[in-house]
């Protein structure tokens, strides 16, 4: 998306490489191939022959480009990006962090010895200009790291409205539905525990709503929703098993319905369906997932950020789900993700020093 918008809006020519990992053939969207040009350079799931690819690719055409973005970290980027400055010393490198908590424990100066790691790790890291991480905070501590030191930004995940017809959804109405949204019945999700808080819900108000659990899901999760609404039946008309919505217009009309978004997460990184549906007026009521979940809520001024316990979600969700208020809640929610989390404007901000 940042490619999609820095072609459509700033006048780039934008190319995004891939490797090839399924037998069928990527779909690319009709606007997104308007601005950004797909370069396949292999067709191989194998993570070695992947980087030889890379690096032969880079050994090529380094001289093509005048920026080299990159994801993540680590020794097989700090080989690419030195590969991008031995075959084109302008070219400016950019790495793109994508870190998780994992990723920022990485790189914690919290013990002596990981102090004379990070040295280490700002001397492979030395051809690589720009960084950016998502999550605020781990921002406010990196930037004063010394592998990171003048060369850190603070750049959060969008909301993507590519082929979206916003116009459509604009017209739909709210309806007293809570939505989650993910890899339903996988550990980091933790959907279960959504399910446990909502079945202590009086009756009244469990039967006034509508429970919307979107996403793949597997065999067990199955099983674990049919014998809940064996042992409840008050859930078997109110709890709906979506599946995987894959047309984002149809997602974001089910988020323009939706008055809160419930995430009972144990771990995440960014949580993009979180903003995604704050962006329709939708209110969060998320764990503390990570550290994101502070930037999602804005500090807690446009959400909620609960523990991961059935008795006190339930009675957040009761307070909130009674609310008269709940509906200016959601438009404050979703004016400040309209505000931070815009690919036009995240796109669009200062260009990078090294440009």
């Amino acid at each position: 998306m940042f490619l999609y918008e820095l072609a459509k809006n700033n006048g780039w020519s934008a190319k995004y490489l891939f490797f090839k990992t399924q037998y069928e053939n990527p779909i690319w969207p009709n606007s997104f191939l308007e601005y950004v040009k797909p370069i396949c350079i292999g067709e191989t799931s194998d993570y070695k022959a992947q980087v030889n690819m890379a690096s032969c690719y880079i050994r090529k055409h380094a001289s093509d480009f005048e920026v080299m973005m990159f994801f993540n970290y680590g020794s097989t980027i700090w080989r690419l990006a030195r590969l991008c400055k031995l075959y084109n010393p302008s070219l400016v490198v950019y790495d793109k962090l994508d870190m998780g908590h994992g990723g920022y424990s990485h790189f914690q100066n919290d013990k002596f010895f990981r102090f004379i790691k990070n040295y280490f790790e700002k001397v492979k890291s030395r051809y690589v200009d720009w960084f950016t991480v998502e999550t605020e905070s781990y921002f406010n501590s990196l930037r004063d790291n010394i592998v990171f030191q003048n060369r850190i930004g603070y750049l959060p995940n969008g909301v993507s409205l590519m082929d979206i017809d916003q116009k459509a959804i604009s017209s739909v109405n709210k309806e007293n539905i809570l939505i989650t949204v993910g890899r339903l019945g996988s550990y980091a999700k933790n959907s279960e525990l959504l399910i446990d808080s909502i079945e202590k819900l009086p009756l009244d108000v469990l039967q006034s709503w509508k429970f919307y659990f979107v996403g793949p899901y597997t065999d067990a999760f199955y099983q674990y929703v049919k014998n809940k609404k064996k042992d409840f039946p008050q859930l078997e008309n109110q709890l709906t098993l979506t599946g995987d919505i894959r047309n984002r217009n149809d997602l974001y009309a089910l988020y323009a319905k939706a008055k809160i978004i419930c995430m009972t997460s144990r771990t995440e990184s960014v949580c993009i369906s979180v903003i995604e549906a704050m962006y329709f007026s939708v209110y969060p009521i998320i764990t503390y997932y990570s550290d994101f979940a502070i930037d999602a809520t804005n500090n807690c001024t446009c959400g909620r950020i609960i523990s991961n316990d059935a008795n006190e979600i339930d009675n957040v969700l009761l307070e909130e789900m009674t609310d008269s208020s709940l509906g200016e809640k959601g438009e404050k929610a979703k004016l400040y993700a309209q505000e931070h989390f815009s690919y036009k404007i995240l796109s669009s901000v200062e260009p990078l020093p090294y440009i």
